[in-house]
């Protein structure tokens, strides 16, 4: 499917969130946690961010898939390197320029009181490959194949270090569990964008860190493509909850084009379907668990996901009446994948649980697939399994 701009960035970034492994070797780590992606600090975005438990000091990542730049160094790293007093700073390139590494190393010098350790850090050449290959994928298979990038033996190579934080300084970063207050509207939020990571994983968007407003009841998330944006609220100034997606004067047509197949969207999204002012939108009353009714944004949200997904990364033109789904048709029909779903799920359990096969296999073999995200969930855990096993 055609995509608008290039997010190899980004697919880098969804790999070191979920292997965090690779990027604590490279350092000497071995525990970052409170990991977040894209996270404001001042006019600019932080690529990755985390915390080392151990150290207690913030560890920020600036990716570059290029040759580094001045511009990288001069716009994305001294801002970060100028605003710490302690702390580790990463910068991937594809390759470096001595100066820039240099000229790090002479402001660090130059600023001996900041207990700062940076390392550059070279992507090996099939990493940037791979990214292109995910990059081309369908957005809701990059998270399930971020394992591939796994199969190149050294991805990363630490090509420059400074430290000058003294190995036994521990830092002042909390490193607890954030205590919620449920009371407050953007911790209802926080929270919810929290339990949305966890359950939605394989949609790129939910893992970019959001700045809620603190009187906006609101939470947007970017839909893929420019001028669309999902919204999603716990409870409303109306007093209804609600998952939506929003179209932006600049994709009236595609909206339009939507607003022709309600009854569709109606059956395959949610029966409570309101359209209007560009937004498409399913209503519901909150539950009086404020945890059932993010539940229920969970399951609306995830099929507003994967019903406008295909189109949204497809052209305006790709919007006919042939829309999937159409009455007649049922929901399971998915080809030669879910054919293969159905041996899976008619494997003898019994023989499984009886056989040789090492317990964790015959642990992933005899989980439930039922749909093709859940069998390719499978298939990941099964190439995980075997790439460490063998």
């Amino acid at each position: 499917m055609p995509k608008q701009r290039s997010e190899k960035e980004m697919i880098l970034n969804l790999y070191f969130k979920k292997y965090p492994e690779v990027l604590e070797r490279i350092l000497g780590i071995v525990d970052l946690t409170q990991i977040e992606l894209e996270i404001p600090y001042g006019r600019k975005k932080i690529d990755f961010y985390a915390v080392s438990k151990h150290k207690r000091v913030e560890v920020f990542v600036e990716i570059q898939l290029t040759p580094s730049d001045k511009a990288h160094l001069k716009e994305k790293i001294m801002p970060i390197l100028q605003s710490l007093q302690e702390g580790i700073v990463v910068w991937t390139a594809q390759r470096f320029d001595t100066a820039h590494l240099f000229a790090v190393k002479a402001f660090l010098k130059a600023n001996p009181q900041k207990y700062v350790n940076f390392y550059g850090v070279e992507l090996h050449p099939e990493v940037i490959k791979q990214t292109g290959i995910l990059d081309d994928l369908n957005p809701l298979n990059i998270w399930p194949n971020l394992w591939r990038i796994n199969k190149v033996a050294q991805p990363l190579k630490l090509v420059y270090r400074h430290e000058q934080m003294p190995d036994t300084h521990i830092g002042r970063a909390f490193v607890g569990e954030y205590r919620y207050d449920f009371n407050r509207m953007e911790d209802v939020k926080r929270y919810l964008m929290e339990y949305l990571r966890k359950h939605l994983a394989f949609f790129p968007n939910i893992h970019k860190t959001k700045k809620h407003l603190a009187h906006s009841l609101t939470i947007s998330l970017g839909a893929g493509v420019s001028g669309a944006v999902y919204q999603l609220s716990c409870r409303n100034q109306q007093g209804k909850a609600f998952v939506g997606i929003h179209f932006d004067q600049s994709r009236e047509d595609m909206y339009r084009r939507f607003r022709l197949h309600k009854s569709l969207i109606a059956k395959k999204v949610h029966p409570n379907i309101v359209m209007e002012n560009r937004s498409i939108r399913a209503y519901f009353e909150p539950y009086a668990d404020l945890f059932d009714t993010m539940a229920e944004i969970k399951d609306v949200l995830e099929k507003f996901i994967q019903f406008f997904t295909p189109y949204l990364h497809g052209s305006v033109e790709g919007l006919p009446g042939d829309l999937p789904g159409e009455p007649g048709e049922e929901r399971s029909s998915q080809g030669v994948q879910g054919k293969v779903v159905g041996k899976i799920m008619r494997i003898d359990r019994e023989w499984l649980r009886t056989s040789m096969i090492d317990p964790r296999m015959a642990e992933i073999l005899l989980e439930e697939v039922t749909d093709e995200r859940a069998f390719l969930a499978k298939q990941e855990k099964l190439s995980e399994y075997l790439i460490q096993r063998f």
